[in-house]
């Protein structure tokens, strides 16, 4: 048996009794079963974020103030009950205390979630088959609509993106429930009203490939990792590809086009390639961002679950999670092939940097609640995963590398 042989059963072993380890625990060092503690925060920023809540307490609401969640940084989250529906703002001026919308808020109902079961479609908040009331837990805020057969759980957790100070959007999570006594077949549209990019000289939407002025579908598989509808003071960025590892699917695509159009089309619009996103004489410049999920089969108690993040703008860290690898990707870079023999597949060779991988753990744990730790060692678990497949090749170095990280993730565990 060679070096390298025995290196890699060393680490594949003391990989398994850290698994192991955690389930003779209880699981009690595994974040998904724990509660991240809240963060100190210096009295500085935190003298500087209690006189942002207080005096924004001051600003007249834009709904009722029943449905006014209480501001987290920079970001307010507005709910509207009985319309079923929610509106994001952000704070553009300290000193005059100003929040920008970040997607119009003219009309709450202007931006919807409808859902399709078994070929019945029903607006949320519109529709009286599903009641309709708000939850808080913690920093978690949620929507929730009931019917007899189906349940819907809109849940807002704030975030805070790699370039921002505070809290500067939300991550959406979705879930829906089968509450029915069979299986159903069920899909979710998210219907946006986008309107910073609109305007005589601007493009109303923009995504990492193209400037989008007629009406457009990516699909969710595709290069696109996201959208931009770019104002003159802020600007609102939604997920293709969630950028960090969460619970939860993206959408299947996303449509954009003109907002009445949109908004008027049962289910899906029909695609006319090339459509302006102007309709005339009544709605010029109205663009729309139009999620979709689904439909997929449910079966009875079971719940499919969807992710998306609305920001402000900060492309870098939309696009932590590019191809080649969704795990990995930013943490291990291509390196020249070493020689094949004649018959041995083609692998790429990879040059594995654990410190990056260590800073983009600590980027997804702060949105996740998990450990950073964890997060680390699950992205090695995928290395591993693809080199066991023979889909890339792991030098003697980058097994190296592995092996010292897990000396030290072991030897602080039996510290702690």
């Amino acid at each position: 048996m060679s070096f390298r042989t025995l290196k890699f059963s060393r680490i594949f072993l003391m990989f398994s009794l850290i698994a192991f380890s955690f389930i003779i625990c209880d699981c009690k060092n595994l974040p998904f079963f724990t509660k991240k503690e809240k963060d100190a925060k210096p009295a500085k920023t935190a003298a500087k974020e209690s006189k942002l809540k207080s005096a924004s307490k001051s600003k007249k609401a834009e709904e009722k103030p029943e449905d006014n969640i209480p501001d987290d940084g920079y970001i307010r989250l507005v709910l509207n009950q009985r319309k079923g529906s929610f509106t994001l703002y952000y704070l553009t001026d300290q000193k005059t205390m100003r929040y920008e919308p970040l997607f119009s808020s003219n009309d709450s109902s202007s931006s919807l979630l409808s859902v399709i079961v078994d070929g019945e479609i029903y607006k949320l908040g519109s529709s009286n088959v599903f009641k309709k009331r708000i939850e808080r837990n913690g920093r978690d805020t949620a929507l929730i609509f009931e019917s007899p057969f189906l349940k819907v759980t809109q849940v807002f957790t704030p975030i805070r993106t790699s370039s921002a100070q505070a809290a500067n959007g939300v991550m959406v999570t979705i879930t829906m429930q089968n509450t029915a006594t069979q299986r159903s077949f069920a899909g979710l549209r998210m219907l946006l009203d986008t309107t910073l990019g609109e305007g005589s000289n601007g493009t109303p939407i923009l995504t990492n490939t193209q400037a989008i002025s007629e009406e457009t579908i990516l699909e969710g598989g595709s290069n696109e990792r996201y959208w931009i509808s770019r104002g003159k003071k802020v600007s609102l960025m939604g997920s293709i590809v969630n950028p960090v590892t969460v619970r939860g699917k993206g959408p299947d695509l996303v449509h954009i086009a003109n907002w009445r159009n949109l908004r008027n089309a049962p289910w899906r619009l029909h695609y006319s390639q090339g459509q302006p996103l102007n309709k005339k004489p009544s709605s010029l410049g109205n663009s729309a961002v139009c999620y979709y999920f689904g439909p997929e089969m449910i079966d009875r108690n079971k719940t499919l679950t969807y992710t998306i993040f609305l920001t402000t703008e900060d492309v870098a860290w939309y696009r932590l999670t590019e191809p080649p690898f969704n795990m990995t990707a930013a943490i291990i870079s291509d390196t020249p092939a070493r020689t094949q023999t004649r018959n041995e597949p083609v692998r790429n060779e990879l040059n594995i940097n654990i410190p990056a991988i260590e800073a983009q753990a600590a980027i997804e744990a702060s949105v996740t609640n998990e450990k950073p730790e964890t997060i680390v060692l699950l992205k090695l678990q995928d290395i591993l995963n693809q080199f066991i497949s023979g889909d890339i090749h792991i030098n003697e170095r980058d097994l190296t590398e592995i092996d010292n990280f897990l000396d030290k993730f072991r030897t602080g565990n039996e510290t702690n």
